[in-house]
Parts: C-alpha cells; structure tokens; sequence
C-alpha cells in the first residue's frame, strides 16, 4: 500500500507548507491546494494589488457571500446548480419538494435542478454520464470509485480538484475537518496529491460508526424459539445447521407457504459467508477484488486460493438444500424485502430488520461473526469512520465555489443537522413543510411528523420529508449532527444519546455492536493505481471477474460439476490471475495490515 501511506505524508506536508507561508499584517486564506482557484483576469488582479486581504476579495466571485452561510449566494443575485443524487428504495416523495431543497433554495439562495436515480438503475446513469462528459454540477451519493478519482479526475479532468478550493475562507468546515483526519484526507487523496471527492465523517460512539462492523445478519427469535434454538451459533458449522431447523420447520406453523432460511437484499450474506472463511472484503460479493485474509495475515484474491473451492462448496450445499433462495445472485431488494415482510425469511440479511418489518423490529437478533476451520475466531469489517466519493463536482461547473460553499454548509454544525434531520419543532426554518424535532423527557429526539403518523417511521420521514441525498450518506459530519441537533433543541451541554431499544434504528444498532465486539478488523485502504497500471489491471480483471461470476454461479447451482474446481484453478491461471495479483500486492506492499 505504498501509494496511499505515502500519500498521508505528502498530504500533510503540503498542508504544513501552505499554512506556515504568507506576509504581513493583512487577512491570511489558508489552502490544501497547490493554488487558489483565480480565473486569469483576477489572477493578473491579485499579483498586482497592494495588500493580502486585497488578493483574498479577489479570488472569489462578488455574488459569492464569505461572511455567512445565510445566504451561500447573495440577495439578488442568481445561480443554479444541476444536482444527480441517489435515493432510498423507499423514495416517494417529489425530492422537489423535500423540505431541504426548498432551504437551499429558499434561505442559501440556491435554485437546484435535480435529477434523481435509485439503487436500481444509479449505475446505468452513472457510466452513461462519465461516458458522455455530460456532468451536473454537484453529483451526490453515486458511488464511484478510487479509480474513478484517477479515471475521471486526475487523468479525465471531468472532476474538479476540490482540494484547490478547500480554504479557510471559503471552506472553513471542510478545512478544519479534513486537517484534524488525515487517514480521511488519504483516502479521498489521489496519487497527484489532489482530492477529487470529499469524506462523509462518521459519529463514533456505541452503536455508531466504526463501533460495528459491516455484517447486516438479523435472526428472527420467533423461528429460534420454534426451533428451540437459544442463543446465536458462534461457529459455521452451527449457523448452517439452524438453516436446516429452520427449513425442517412446518411453513403452515409460521403463517407462510415456504420458508426460505437465509435470503439477502445486496449481497450482506455472501459477506457473513466470506468473513467466516477469514476474508475481510470492502466490496461485498467481488472475489475478484484484494483481501485482508485474518489467517495467513496478507492481501489475497480470494478466487485464487484453495479455501475458495471450499467456499463455492458451501454455496452449492445451501442451494441445493434450499437454505438460501433459487435467485440467490439475482434477487433485488423489492423482492427481498416482500419475503421478509411475509415472515418466511428467519435470517434477514439487510440494512435493518425495521425496513421491511417495522412492527416486529425487537423480535430479531444479531447474527455472532462466525468461526470456523479457516478462521479461528469470527471476524466482521470495522466500519469505516468516513467514506470515499460521497460527491463529486464537474470540472466545467459555471460555480465551482458556490459548489464547494454549499458542500461546506453541511460540514456545518447546522448543515449536518439539516441535511437529514431537518429544523427543530418551532423553527421559522420549517418554511410550513415539516413540523421538526424536539426532545422527550429521556432526551430522545422525536420527530413531530413521525410521531402524528403523517410517516411510517423516523427513516420514511428522513427520505420522503427532508433529505436531497440517500440515507444521509452524503457529505457532512455525523457526529455534529448527533450533538448540534440537541443543542438546536434547548440542551445546552449536549452529549452522544445513549441507544434506546424502543426506537428501531437504535435497536439495530444496538444488537449489532452486542454481536460484534471482540470481531471488528480494519478492511483493507481503498486502491489508488497509476494509468498504465490501472489499464492492465482492469483489463486482467474484467476477464477474471467475468468468468469466476460466471463458473461460480455453474457450480453453486449445479450445471457444473464441483469435480471440475481444479481445472476452474487452472483456467484462472491461464487467464494472468498470477499476474493480477502482483499488481494488487505492488499497491499494497507497504500495508503492514490492520491496526
């Protein structure tokens, strides 16, 4: 991993150098940048004037308002940005009309033109956008890539470079944030030491953050209890054997027509299968991509090592069982979600239990990262305390710094409560739209329109009732979202709220870090490579991948014989699977593995 501990340096020197320069006695704009974003005719401006704070005023437009976020462009003037930003399955609402667009527009003086893509159909956008060149201004939430940073932004110049705009005087949020993170900074940071794409940073408290790992596996206790199963399976071998309990089940008994014992809605139990073999994997179901092995303690393609023929093993058996459904690498969430709420699915592999059963939330457990011969105790990936590519802005945006002001605001203590939860109950902010929040006697937030009915629950309401990107996974500060939110409702020394099982966020939360302590271990830093590497390497793996989807899929549901792995072996080495893998090990040669 050379490229992206070297970046942490290189990074922070640049920044020490930036800060420690400048002369006399006049206003100082600190940057991250190599330069500040000056247009020819204001640079010529700024190299001729007689003071700093002079070049300061002119680096950025006179529209542009520097002294408050109320409003980010000024009374009378005019700008509109052209958003793409994804959403929940769940959306209905016109995100037009979702009360944090009408502030943006109506108190930031922002107008907006939004177009917006589910998790269905975001990645035919996506590549037909980067294709085209065609980019709105601000894309939100659509999760590109590291490579995509090198792909688009360092050598197709289609991103901007927002580390040239990050400033103290026009970014103050993101400046402070990024200087205090610099593991968040080196992973947004390319291999040309620019930042195409900016972090989202995680709140870190039980429960919260990088507390739990990624492993979504939830356990309906009603089918336990028919079973009489007591307690979650602490290895492999046990967790497959409640499958089959569960299948041996009468379906009539639990009020369904057939029981489908584990069904997943994006690949949360391909993860839990793949953990138990001691693969800590970043992108879920890709066996193709590098590794964290717990066992041998080295990056590994999983596909090309032994235990993978052990692994397609596992698959075959569970499907020919019956324990995971006939669409296993094809079912989408809608579908998932149906099974789950009919009560025929004992092992939700999803988000959360209350997405899709929101009257049963407390009856379910969370699965224990199971154990096995090839991991000697259970491992889940540590979550993350901030996120690559949550946004990204178009390098031939007409506003740059308004895009990078707007992006700011929600880094902001108010921003960061704003983007997701809205304002507080009685706030002139609510514009009519929405009722806001308040706390109850336990210091519990509660949302007015949540608790009059008006939605199902407090996520439905974040969604269709307030937010511009999905599930608060755009830019912005999370835990200043969970202490300025309750300043904003009256407490004056605000704390982390403690996790309130009557609540089904928090209950979820809550059994999720029960289950994962003693189990989290960091993932692997996210691929930075250079262009000529990059070409090789996806070249090699597009056709690696391709044909292990493809002879996976074969020998889970049986038109292939599982006799045949070892010339499945050898047809990857044909392939340059050797090769694929000193590209991936060159990347992270430095990596000494998780902390």
């Amino acid at each position: 991993m050379k490229r992206v501990w070297k970046r942490v340096i290189a990074v922070g020197m640049a920044a020490m150098l930036v800060c420690g320069c400048g002369a006399g006695g006049g206003e100082q704009t600190a940057s991250l940048g190599e330069q500040s974003p000056v247009k020819a005719e204001q640079a010529k401006e700024t190299a001729e004037g007689s003071s700093e704070e002079a070049a300061v005023d002119t680096q950025y437009p006179e529209y542009l308002n520097l002294d408050s976020f109320r409003p980010i462009v000024k009374d009378g003037e005019e700008v509109t940005l052209r958003v793409l930003t994804m959403r929940e399955s769940i959306a209905n609402s016109d995100i037009n009309e979702n009360w944090f667009v009408k502030f943006i527009e109506e108190k930031l003086n922002i107008n907006l033109e939004i177009e917006e893509v589910n998790e269905s159909t975001y990645e035919e956008r996506r590549n037909l956008m980067l294709a085209s060149n065609d980019l709105p201004d601000i894309i939100l939430n659509m999760h590109l890539s590291a490579n995509d940073m090198v792909n688009y932004g360092m050598d197709g110049q289609q991103f901007l470079p927002m580390s040239d705009y990050i400033s103290e005087k026009l970014t103050p949020n993101l400046y402070k944030i990024i200087t205090e993170n610099e593991m968040a900074k080196a992973e947004n940071t390319a291999p040309d030491g620019k930042m195409y794409t900016i972090p989202n940073i995680s709140a870190s408290f039980p429960g919260w953050g990088d507390t739990l790992g990624t492993q979504r596996v939830f356990i309906d206790k009603r089918y336990m209890e028919a079973a009489g199963i007591e307690k979650a399976p602490e290895t492999l071998d046990e967790f497959i054997e409640m499958l089959r309990e569960f299948k041996a089940l009468d379906p009539a008994s639990m009020g369904v027509d057939e029981i489908w014992p584990m069904v997943s809605t994006w690949g949360n139990d391909k993860e839990f299968l793949q953990n138990a073999f001691g693969w800590v994997i970043s992108d879920v179901g890709d066996m193709t991509t590098p590794a964290w092995d717990v066992e041998t303690k080295e990056m590994v393609i999983p596909c090309s090592q032994e235990k993978y023929g052990d692994y397609v093993t596992l698959l075959n058996t569970l499907y020919s069982e019956r324990l995971i459904h006939p669409d296993f690498f094809t079912i989408d969430k809608t579908a998932a979600r149906a099974l789950y709420a009919e009560g025929a699915v004992p092992v939700l592999c999803d988000a959360a239990p209350y997405l899709s059963i929101p009257e049963r939330f407390d009856e379910f457990i969370a699965a224990t990262p199971a154990s096995s011969k090839w991991c000697v105790n259970g491992v889940t990936r540590k979550t993350p305390s901030y996120s690559l590519g949550t946004v990204c802005i178009s390098a031939d945006t007409e506003y740059p710094e308004v895009c990078m002001r707007l992006l700011d605001y929600l880094y902001s203590d108010e921003g960061s409560v704003y983007r997701l939860y809205g304002c507080a109950e009685g706030s002139e902010d609510s514009m009519g739209i929405i009722e806001g929040f308040s706390l109850d006697e336990d210091g519990k937030l509660i949302f007015a329109d949540v608790a009059s009915g008006k939605y199902e629950s407090d996520f439905d309401y974040w969604v269709n009732a307030v937010e511009l990107s999905a599930g608060g996974n755009g830019p912005g500060d999370e835990g200043k979202m969970k202490l300025y939110s309750q300043k904003l409702a009256g407490v004056e020394k605000p704390e982390y709220p403690k996790l309130d099982l009557t609540n089904p966020d928090d209950h979820y939360r809550s059994i999720c870090y029960e289950a994962h302590q003693g189990h989290l271990v960091d993932g692997l830093p996210s691929m930075y490579l250079e262009a000529e590497q990059a070409a090789r390497y996806t070249d090699l793996k597009t056709v690696i991948k391709n044909y292990v989807n493809t002879e996976t899929a074969k020998f889970v549901v049986g038109q292939r014989s599982l006799d045949e792995l070892s010339d499945f072996f050898d047809e990857l080495k044909n392939m340059g699977i050797e090769e694929y893998i000193e590209i991936c090990k060159d990347v992270y040669a430095d990596y000494a593995g998780p902390q």
